[in-house]
């Protein structure tokens, strides 16, 4: 990693079947960057995206946890590693590798951020959506191809069983529309 250039970066991830109209989980994260645009000058400050989560409504069993990895990871596998940790392990204990994948493309389009939020919502599921938040930074360490990553993990879900949450999360959502050929934000269609 170049030491003079180091940069933060941030991506949403929309997951769901394919659909003809825009899923639940696509415009929660139009929302969230929308909300995020707000304040310009924190737009990548990673306690800035936890509040912002925070503030769907009905979240269900968030979770916060935070870990410090030290690895030593070649150059050429640290997108991986990053892409990783952002996407696993899930719900069922295993890391789905299309997430993985898409996160690691993305990664080694524009290059390996020193600071990186990523936040998945995933609807692939007809009666839950997953939310799950991971703010990492990545350190140079002693040796070339030695990095700390250092990163906070938020996770949370919404039940979508009643009517009664499917109509709040509209008065909320359905007013915005999924991204278009935005580099921040992935549709992965599972």
């Amino acid at each position: 990693m170049n030491p003079f250039a180091k940069t933060a970066s941030g991506l949403f991830v929309a997951v769901g079947p394919k659909a003809d109209s825009a899923l639940i989980a696509e415009r929660i994260c139009a929302g969230l960057i929308q909300k995020l645009e707000q304040n310009p000058a924190h737009i990548l400050d990673a306690g800035t995206w936890q509040g912002a989560v925070q503030m769907v409504p009905n979240l269900v069993a968030g979770a916060n946890t935070s870990q410090k990895l030290s690895q030593t990871v070649p150059l050429d596998s640290l997108a991986t590693t990053i892409a990783e940790i952002c996407s696993g392990p899930y719900n069922s204990g295993q890391t789905p590798n299309d997430l993985t994948t898409s996160i690691t493309s993305y990664l080694n389009t524009y290059g390996t951020p020193s600071s990186f939020n990523c936040l998945i919502v995933d609807q692939a599921d007809s009666i839950q959506i997953h939310m799950r938040l991971t703010c990492l930074s990545v350190a140079d360490g002693a040796e070339p191809d030695d990095f700390g990553i250092t990163s906070s993990l938020f996770s949370a879900s919404l039940n979508l069983s009643t009517k009664q949450m499917l109509s709040e999360l509209a008065q909320v959502f359905d007013r915005f529309s999924p991204p278009k050929n935005q580099p921040y934000y992935l549709r992965v269609i599972r």
